[in-house]
C-alpha cells in the first residue's frame, strides 16, 4: 500500500510532467482508436461492397478439354460463347446429395444451386447478349440480397417470369409486365414475362443478369435436373481459400473456386490496408512507452534523494523498481481513458463532416468497445514496460550517496 501511495505522491509532486505526458498520451491513443474503427470500417464496407453480396466460393464439375471439344449425349456439357470464346461446363447431376453433405458439415450461411448459361434477349428488333441465371430466390437471396434491391415489380420468378436489371431495363425500355423473348445459343427461344426489375449495385450485372426459375434454365439449357453450379457463403470472407482447398481435398472430382482466387488485386489492397493499419498503431504506441520512459527517466533523476531516504527506511529495490512501474501503469491508464474519449469525438466529428445531405455517413461503422478495451490496456501495459529502465535505474541508485549528494 506504501508503495502505491509513493507512486501516487511522485505523479503529484510532477504534476506538470503528468499532465504533459498524459495528454501526449492521448493524443496518441485517439489517433490509435481513430485509424482502427476507420481502417476497419473502410475494409467492412469495402468487402460487403464487393464480396458481401456475391458467393464466396463456387463449386462446379472440373473441366476436360476433349469432351468440351467433342461433347457425347450422356455427358451433357453445355456450350457458351463469351467475348468470342468459348466456355465448357459440364453439369453436377448429384447435386442435392452434395448440399445435403456440405449442410452437415454446418460451414455456410448460405448454398444456392445455380443453372446458367449465356443468351440473348430480344425486344422487337432489339437483340442484347445476357447471362440467364436459373436460380431457387429462396436459397439465391441471402447471397445476392435481391428482394431489398427491388425497384420494381415482385419478387418473384418461375418458368415464364422473369427478374432483370435495371440498367438492361432503361437500355430497352422494359417494365414489369412487359413481354420478352430469351434465347440461348443454338437459336431455342421461349417468351417471357418480366415480373421485377433489381439494382444489385453492378452496372456490369444489372446490364446484363436475368434471373429465371431453376428448372426454367434447366430447361433452356437442356440440363435436365443438373445444374451448372453451387454458390456458397460464409460468416468469415476471409476464410473462403482455405475452406474451398479443405473441401477440395474431400471433393476432388469438383473444382472449388473461392472469390480470395478469383480477385487477387483485391485480397491484395485489403492486406496492404490492414499491414498500413498495423505499422501506423505499432508507431503510436512506440511513441507513447518513448514518452513515458523519458518522463520517468527525468523523474527518476529528480527523485533520487527521496528515492535514497526510502531505501534508507527499509524499502527493498524491488519496492522502488515497483513504484515507478505503478507510475507507468497509471500513466498508460489516464492517458488512454482520456485518449479513448478524444477518440470516439473525433470519430464523431469526422463523420458528421463528411454524412452525405440525407446523414448519413461515407460508410458505416461501429463503435466496438473491444477496441477501446484493447487500446486502454495496450497503453497501460506500454507504460509499464516503458518504466522498466526507468524502475532498474531507480533501483541500481546507491543509498548513501545519493543522500549526500543530494
Amino acid at each position: 500500500m506504501f508503495i502505491w501511495k509513493a507512486a501516487f505522491r511522485f505523479l503529484i509532486e510532477g504534476r506538470s510532467q503528468t499532465l504533459f505526458i498524459a495528454v501526449g498520451i492521448a493524443i496518441g491513443i485517439s489517433v490509435l482508436i481513430f485509424l482502427n474503427i476507420l481502417i476497419t470500417g473502410l475494409q467492412q464496407d469495402l468487402v460487403n461492397t464487393t464480396v458481401g453480396s456475391s458467393p464466396h466460393i463456387v463449386v462446379s464439375s472440373r473441366e476436360d478439354p476433349l469432351q468440351s471439344l467433342f461433347p457425347a449425349e450422356e455427358n451433357k456439357v453445355v456450350l457458351s460463347r463469351t467475348g468470342g470464346l468459348f466456355d465448357t461446363t459440364r453439369p453436377l447431376n448429384e447435386w442435392d446429395h452434395l448440399i445435403e453433405q456440405l449442410g452437415r458439415r454446418e460451414l455456410f450461411t448460405a448454398v444456392s444451386p445455380v443453372a446458367e448459361g449465356s443468351g440473348f434477349l430480344s425486344r422487337g428488333e432489339k437483340n442484347v447478349s445476357v447471362r440467364i441465371r436459373g436460380v431457387d430466390l429462396n436459397r439465391a437471396d441471402p447471397i445476392y440480397n435481391i428482394e431489398e434491391r427491388m425497384v420494381e415489380g415482385d419478387f418473384m420468378v418461375g418458368k415464364s417470369q422473369v427478374l432483370i436489371g435495371v440498367d438492361l431495363a432503361e437500355e430497352l425500355d422494359l417494365a414489369p409486365g412487359d413481354l420478352i423473348r430469351l434465347s440461348n445459343l443454338e437459336g431455342t427461344a421461349s417468351s417471357y414475362t418480366i415480373r421485377g426489375i433489381f439494382d444489385l449495385g453492378s452496372q456490369a450485372i444489372n446490364a446484363s443478369w436475368i434471373f429465371i426459375s431453376l428448372d426454367g434454365a434447366q430447361t433452356i439449357y437442356q440440363l435436365s435436373n443438373a445444374i451448372t453450379g453451387l454458390e456458397l457463403q460464409l460468416e468469415d470472407v476471409f476464410q473462403a481459400e482455405e475452406l474451398a482447398r479443405r473441401l477440395e481435398q474431400s471433393f476432388p472430382e469438383l473444382s472449388w473456386s473461392s472469390w480470395e482466387e478469383e480477385n487477387p488485386d483485391l485480397l491484395s489492397a485489403l492486406s496492404s490496408q490492414g499491414i498500413s493499419s498495423y505499422v501506423i498503431q505499432a508507431f503510436v504506441l512506440l511513441a507513447v512507452a518513448l514518452g513515458i520512459s523519458s518522463v520517468l527517466a527525468v523523474s527518476v533523476m529528480q527523485k533520487s534523494r527521496q528515492i535514497g531516504i526510502l531505501k534508507a527506511l527499509g524499502i527493498s529495490t524491488a519496492g522502488v523498481s515497483r513504484i515507478f512501474l505503478i507510475q507507468g501503469a497509471l500513466l498508460g491508464l489516464l492517458g488512454s481513458l482520456i485518449g479513448s474519449f478524444l477518440g470516439a469525438l473525433l470519430l464523431l466529428s469526422f463523420f458528421t463532416f463528411t454524412a452525405d445531405e440525407a446523414g448519413m455517413p461515407l460508410f458505416p461503422i461501429s463503435f466496438d468497445p473491444l477496441v477501446f478495451i484493447f487500446a486502454i490496456a495496450v497503453a497501460t501495459l506500454a507504460g509499464m514496460g516503458a518504466a522498466a529502465i526507468p524502475a532498474r535505474r531507480a533501483a541500481k541508485l546507491n543509498t548513501i550517496e545519493v543522500i549526500k549528494n543530494g
